[in-house]
């Protein structure tokens, strides 16, 4: 794989993980309720996992950041990602879309939707590619700019790439939702 690429990507996965976890640590009295609201685990569970999952996440941006650690960080990041669509899947199939997403605190608040699914599982599968080899090519300073721009650009598309699939839905945008809602009938 070219350097270009696997950097810019290893940058967009750091700061989208970054990103996430650092909306939840601004609203961390609310993380554990969305992670409740999944109805996955006990509730005795959900402080312990949302503290687990916010922890992991601040690892895997970190690790994705730093070369000798890049291979742990994709993986644990392919890692999450299906977990989290697994979570969400499993949601959707019992109809609790109405349900917070919590993909970045209560900044964001988005009902669970298919296109979730399938955004998470291709982003693994984005992550895995940086297992691959990797040329010795040795980046330029314009290669390192054009790839924080490039990484940039995706940090401004991504919440506006929700925002589009959102409203696409058959019912509209809903994010003003409650962490506790009864689950919508269908």
């Amino acid at each position: 794989m070219d350097p270009f690429l696997h950097w810019t990507l290893a940058l967009a996965l750091a700061a989208l993980f970054g990103a996430s976890a650092l909306a939840k640590l601004r609203t961390y009295n609310e993380w554990p309720g969305v992670v409740r609201n999944f109805r996955l685990l006990p509730d005795r569970l959900a402080g312990a996992a949302a503290a687990t999952l916010l922890g992991a996440e601040l690892l895997t941006a970190a690790a994705l950041v730093w070369a000798p650690t890049q291979p742990a960080g994709a993986w644990a990041a392919a890692s999450l990602l299906v977990l989290t669509a697994g979570a969400v899947g499993i949601n959707i199939r019992r109809g609790r879309i109405d349900i917070d997403c919590g993909c970045f605190g209560s900044q964001l608040r988005q009902r669970l939707a298919p296109w979730m699914v399938s955004r998470n599982v291709a982003l693994a599968c984005f992550a895995l590619t940086l297992l691959l080899p990797v040329s010795e090519r040795s980046m330029s300073a314009f290669e390192w700019l054009v790839s924080i721009g490039c990484v940039l650009t995706l940090a401004f598309l991504y919440p506006v790439a929700a925002v589009v699939l959102g409203e696409a839905g058959p019912s509209g945008p809903k994010r003003t939702l409650m962490a506790d809602a009864a689950p919508r009938e269908l």
